[in-house]
């Protein structure tokens, strides 16, 4: 026992400028506490001045025995099934703020619509931006993602972000999150994504159920756009844009922003079903439909124009800059 005490005496002294260190220390060189006990019992009657040396073990000893066989067995598991590791990370891990890849898409002449997946777990604010673009379409973003180091932030932020599916006359987008396992290890959640839409082409956007923030800025609207998010969604329309607003939420005090609504009751919201949609092994896009709202709305922008058709469980703004 004074040997093992010892032993990580010195380790602690040496290690004190670099505590991080010292968990992973004890998971690796435990089994020498063992050994340290073995040769202390071993000296102990070596060098005993009896003629016939004995080592008595009372009742305490043989529990103290006991507990360190089962301590040891239970490091074992713990060390070999890899969640010291994890755990290890966790306690050590920093929060880095990282930029996702930046995705241009180039959009066939043939496309006629896009379906755009709503973002998924882990994401906190997407910002839709119509009519900036022509001919692709423009993905970036950031990410916060809590592990040991920058460099491996970086390559989790890899492989998130946009990835595209054409089928026909449709392209199909999919927003992916930062794959990380769930539990003790590093953590991440999108802070907020960007993807600049072309004009001239009809958007359905389907919603996920994460409550994500949705934010649209159309700066032309030449084409019907169909948006269902269960978080808020908030529209900056810019002045001279002629649109159809169309608004399903469940109360009109959620329904906001500086146009004039016109408000009807019991309507219901728009079901939505993505017809020819890829393998889902290849790019997983989702149907969806929103719980029936009590409230729809409209509302005519400029002289009217293509629908803009808003469905949410939470706050729809629009307002008109």
């Amino acid at each position: 026992m004074a040997l093992a005490l010892i032993f990580f005496g010195v380790v602690t002294l040496v290690y004190r400028q670099e505590p991080h260190l010292v968990p992973q220390l004890i998971l690796n060189w435990w089994p020498l506490v063992l050994i340290l006990l073995g040769i202390e019992v071993l000296l102990a009657g070596y060098f005993c001045r009896e003629e016939v040396p004995r080592i008595k073990y009372d009742f305490l000893a043989l529990i103290f025995v006991f507990v360190i066989g089962v301590a040891s067995l239970g490091l074992y598991v713990f060390n070999s099934s890899g969640f010291a590791a994890r755990l290890i990370q966790a306690l050590g891990a920093v929060s880095f703020t990282v930029d996702l890849p930046e995705k241009r898409v180039a959009v066939p002449e043939e496309v006629q619509k896009i379906i755009v997946q709503g973002a998924g777990g882990g994401w906190h604010n997407l910002q839709l931006r119509g009519g900036k673009s022509e001919g692709q379409l423009v993905y970036f973003g950031q990410a916060l993602v809590t592990t040991s180091s920058e460099a491996e932030a970086k390559e989790f932020a890899h492989n998130a972000g946009l990835f595209s599916r054409q089928v026909g006359d449709t392209l199909f987008l999919e927003l992916r999150g930062v794959p990380l396992s769930h539990g003790f290890g590093p953590s991440a959640r999108v802070l907020v994504g960007t993807l600049i839409l072309p004009a001239g082409l009809e958007v359905e956007v389907a919603g996920a159920e994460n409550w994500v923030e949705l934010e649209v800025i159309m700066e032309q609207m030449e084409a019907e756009w169909n948006i269902s998010n269960s978080g808020s969604i908030r529209v900056t329309l810019d002045r001279g844009i002629n649109a159809q607003i169309e608004a399903y939420s469940r109360a009109a005090d959620l329904l906001q922003g500086n146009v004039e609504w016109e408000i009807k009751n019991g309507a219901a919201a728009p079901t939505h079903e993505l017809a020819n949609k890829p393998s889902e092994q290849e790019l997983a896009v989702i149907s969806y439909s929103q719980a029936e709202p009590e409230i729809m709305a409209r509302a005519t922008i400029g002289e009217g124009g293509p629908l803009l058709r808003l469905s949410s469980r939470d706050a729809i703004i629009i307002n008109v800059r």
